[in-house]
């Protein structure tokens, strides 16, 4: 809701939206989130606040179940102003984080240069591993992950006459701290943004393009703490990259994108003592673990994986509006694009075994092609309401989007060897269709807004 007195104005937004990508028995990912928000001019300065509720979910099962699991409430608020050649902003949330920035430019905003830095320690999700057989020695995991984290980021952007650009540098850096907590993950990171956009003004168009980079160095750690131990039991060093590019054509009427995706997620296996990728003996017991420990018996596992996925889309919207009274718009829109993706995904694990007398290790290779195109089609609905000719204004909007797919094949190839033969026990090849489980599940997203100003 928004609230002008003088020079006193109040601008309230209140939203929610959600994601279903897929919904099936072995395989879920969910998310949602509701916001209200608000903002107040004075000024030469603004505060804001909002409190913001999400959840995300992801599952996948097996012979176990492993969910993914972050369900909280975040209140943040903060003050920004401007002046003639500077301005800057503050900021604090419940997450908890606290982030500073600011700006100077020249009179007119024709340049523009940006220094911001944050500093938070939030909860990121819940990990949850149950095994079915309720009678293992390791039955259930479930752990917190958290991080503590220092975000740097510098952007410089100017205007133009009708064009304006900008480029963004970002660096991200965790420290992992031990938790007060029987299981637990930590990381410690380096990660890299970068982004930069182009956008010319035609006399009623605009043509933009945008690009984003990410270079990511990860190295999640697992441990449970026991009895004032804590030992390590799981590790995973992580080296990502992402690249990701759009160019839009768009008036008030209609708009053409063309969006493009590709990434790489590389695991390599750490041959260091404490470095292999789970150790289940070290999350045993302590006396069953001392009973293993002298006999030897020691199992653990060592694992590669290689995942590239690449991604496409190309359409666009029509969105008229209609004039129901002079003060009245109804704006109903049309989205449809086209999509292509193939990703493929390598795993290879080693299984060792270690007695007293005797070394046994079993590798096993996993590969999953999926191939997919199709549609994204969506729909839209806008309602605006400005009271009389003053700045009072209301408008709610609505928008979903389902996932069609014309086509989608995954190709699943395994093998399987141990140290006592070079010959592959098991060699498997199969190819299926993914069927999707029904409209609404699988790749379907809405969003509902409401805006108030006065």
């Amino acid at each position: 809701m928004t609230l002008v007195y003088g020079e006193i104005s109040t601008k309230g937004l209140a939203h929610c939206g959600g994601l279903f990508l897929f919904d099936s028995d072995t395989q879920k990912f969910r998310g949602s989130f509701c916001q209200i928000a608000d903002t107040t001019h004075v000024g030469k300065y603004n505060a804001f606040a909002s409190i913001t509720h999400y959840r995300a979910y992801a599952l996948w099962k097996d012979d176990w179940t492993l969910s993914f699991n972050s369900n909280r409430t975040v209140g943040s608020a903060g003050i920004n102003a401007d002046f003639s050649h500077i301005g800057f902003q503050v900021s604090a949330s419940s997450f908890p984080s606290l982030t500073a920035s600011i700006t100077t430019h020249t009179e007119d905003s024709s340049l523009y240069a940006t220094a911001s830095i944050e500093r938070g320690s939030p909860d990121l999700t819940k990990i949850r591993w149950e095994s079915e057989n309720e009678t293992d020695e390791i039955h259930l995991i479930d752990a917190l992950w958290e991080v503590d984290y220092l975000r740097k980021g510098f952007t410089l952007g100017g205007n133009f006459k009708s064009n304006s650009a900008y480029a963004e540098l970002s660096h991200i850096g965790t420290k992992p701290n031990n938790q007060d907590r029987e299981y637990y993950f930590k990381d410690s990171s380096q990660v890299w943004l970068w982004n930069a956009g182009y956008a010319h003004q035609f006399e009623s168009t605009q043509l933009s393009a945008s690009y984003l980079g990410l270079s990511a160095d990860v190295n999640l750690i697992g441990n449970v703490h026991r009895e004032e131990n804590i030992k390590r039991f799981f590790y995973l060093p992580v080296d990502a990259s992402l690249h990701y590019g759009d160019i839009r054509w768009e008036n008030k009427l209609w708009g053409l994108q063309v969006h493009g995706l590709k990434t790489n997620i590389e695991v390599s296996r750490d041959l260091r003592r404490l470095h292999e990728t789970l150790a289940p003996n070290r999350i045993l017991p302590t006396s069953l673990s001392q009973a293993l420990s002298f006999s030897f018996l020691q199992k653990n596992y060592l694992v590669d994986t290689d995942i590239d996925i690449a991604a496409a889309t190309f359409g666009g919207y029509f969105s008229p509006e209609f004039k129901v009274t002079t003060h009245t718009s109804i704006i109903p829109r049309l989205d449809v694009h086209g999509y292509y993706t193939y990703d493929e995904i390598s795993i290879n694990k080693t299984s060792e075994t270690t007695s007293l007398i005797a070394y046994k290790a079993e590798d096993e290779h996993w590969d999953w092609d999926f191939e997919s195109f199709g549609t994204i089609a969506g729909i839209g609905l806008s309602i605006e309401k400005q009271f009389n000719e003053s700045q009072r204004k209301i408008s709610f909007e609505w928008n979903a989007s389902q996932v069609i797919p014309f086509q989608a094949d995954l190709h699943k190839h395994s093998d399987k060897k141990n140290s006592d033969s070079d010959k592959d026990i098991t060699n498997k090849k199969s190819s299926a269709g993914v069927e999707s489980s029904g409209a609404f599940k699988n790749g379907f997203a809405t969003h509902l807004g409401v805006s108030v100003l006065f």
